[in-house]
Parts: structure tokens; C-alpha cells; sequence
């Protein structure tokens, strides 16, 4: 055999045991069961917490197949979305959950907004974020932040005294911002190509979509420089108006005084 012929088959054998080694890691490794549903299903929260997930939908799954009509098996279905989430399979764990609430309606883990809650957090967890060397957050798509906030104004509607209400009004208000920020780059970026009128319908969704969001000076701001860039200076007139009135202590409010006084300068004042 060459010394070519060795590196390769060298090579070779190498792939070979990486790639088994790999295909071990996912199996995980070897567990004991136990004698009852109990016994198992503790042994999997314990592997749960160790974050050995493979180990633990393994007992959780022994739990729900050979002990059907034990408490502890649709515990263990629901533990099995909660090993999906905390292993970061989030579209695995949204499934797990809307199969747990359908087939368990009056369950306590349905009925005090667990599961349901479980989703909006699976959903949350997949909306972009920022990263070294990666596009800001705002640009990146934001389908699961819409996902998310659909799922968070559900569970706040059925669930509004759920004790984790609290987190997922907290986890939705971070949600929104990071949409309104999308929004907001897509308008900035429609102006920046001359196109005021992708810019102008853009903003008046953020505003028609999400009243009350936090930054509606900021937004109208944006939307006022716009209409007078379309030269449609009354709407302009009482967008600007429209921050000072409502948003008098912002610092917009001062910018919205200084636009108007250009605007009566330049095209003079409104007649009504």
C-alpha cells in the first residue's frame, strides 16, 4: 500500500469513528427501567434536569406507552414538549403541547395556562436575536415574532389570572418591540429607495396594529417627514400636531414644533 493509499484509508477510518461517535451521542446512553410509572417518570425529570434530554424522553416515553392509563403518562407527555423546548426543538415542542391541551382540555397543566404558555415560550425562543458578525435582529425575519405574539394575546385572553401571566405580558412586550423595529427598518428602508408611499402604509400598520406599543413619537416622527417628502402637507401638519398633543413631555414633541414652524414658513399656515 502507497503512502497516499494509507492517508487515505486512514482518512476513511477516522469519518468512520467520528461519524459512530456521533450517531452515539444522539442515541444517548443506555438507561435502566424501572418497575413502575412513577419510578420511571422520576427517573426522567432527573435526566431532564441533568440536561440529559435523550435519556429523559426515553423514560418519559416508556412511562406514556406501558403505563397508558397512569397519572404519570400524561405527565410524561407533557414532559416530553417541555425535553423539546429545553433542547432547543421548539417545533417538536409546540406539537407536544397543542397535543397535550387537545387531548387533556381539563387537565391542571391546560387549565392554569402551563401548556398553552409552553408554546408562546417555544415560539419566543426562536425569534431572531442579535449575534456577532450577523445582520442586526430588525432585519431577520420575523415570522415566529408574529407567531409569538399571536400565541401570547391567546393566553392572555384564557388565561389572564395565570400565574404566568406576568412573564408572558413581559416576554410579548419584548416581542413587540422587536416587530415594531422590523417594521420600522422596512419604512426607512422603503424611504431611503424613494418609495414614501411603502413607507407611509408601513407606519400606519405599526400604529392601526399595535396602539399603545411605547414609541409612537418616534413612529409618527417618521411618518410625518414622509408625507411632506410627498408633498401632502396637511397630513403632515396634523401628524406632527398629533405628537405634541399627545406626547407633550417626549423629546419628538420638540422636533414635531420645529416641523411645524418650517411647514408655516414654507406653505403657510393651516386655515382651520
Amino acid at each position: 500500500m502507497t503512502r497516499v493509499s494509507c492517508i487515505v484509508a486512514l482518512g476513511a477510518l477516522l469519518l468512520l469513528v467520528t461519524g459512530s461517535a456521533g450517531c452515539g451521542d444522539d442515541k444517548g446512553k443506555t438507561v435502566k427501567y424501572q418497575l413502575t410509572a412513577k419510578q420511571n417518570y422520576e427517573k426522567g425529570l432527573k435526566e431532564l434536569k441533568d440536561e440529559n434530554f435523550v435519556e429523559a424522553i426515553k423514560y418519559f416515553t416508556f412511562v406514556k406507552t406501558r403505563f397508558p392509563f397512569s397519572r404519570f403518562a400524561t405527565l410524561a407527555e407533557l414532559r416530553i414538549g417541555d425535553t423539546h423546548l429545553a433542547r432547543g426543538r421548539y417545533v417538536e415542542a409546540i406539537d407536544a403541547f397543542r397535543q397535550f391541551i387537545k387531548f387533556h382540555p381539563t387537565h391542571e397543566m391546560t387549565e392554569n395556562g402551563y401548556a398553552h404558555f409552553k408554546i408562546c415560550e417555544s415560539y419566543y425562543k426562536q425569534i431572531p436575536d442579535e449575534w456577532l458578525l450577523s445582520p442586526p435582529a430588525y432585519e431577520k425575519d420575523q415570522t415566529s415574532t408574529r407567531e409569538a405574539l399571536k400565541e401570547y394575546d391567546l393566553f392572555l385572553a384564557r388565561y389572564p389570572d395565570s400565574r404566568h401571566a406576568k412573564e408572558a405580558r413581559k416576554q410579548r412586550q419584548i416581542s413587540l418591540k422587536k416587530l415594531i423595529d422590523h417594521e420600522l427598518y422596512v419604512a426607512r428602508f422603503y424611504l431611503s429607495r424613494n418609495k414614501p408611499k411603502g413607507t407611509a402604509l408601513r407606519l400606519r400598520g405599526i400604529l392601526e396594529q399595535f396602539p399603545g406599543a411605547g414609541n409612537e413619537p418616534e413612529i409618527l416622527i417618521l411618518l410625518g417627514q414622509t408625507y411632506l417628502q410627498m408633498e401632502q402637507i396637511e397630513k403632515a401638519r396634523g401628524t406632527f400636531k398629533r405628537i405634541i398633543e399627545e406626547h407633550p413631555k417626549d423629546f419628538h414633541a420638540r422636533r414635531a414644533r420645529l416641523y411645524l414652524e418650517y411647514i408655516d414658513k414654507r406653505y403657510g399656515r393651516a386655515t382651520t
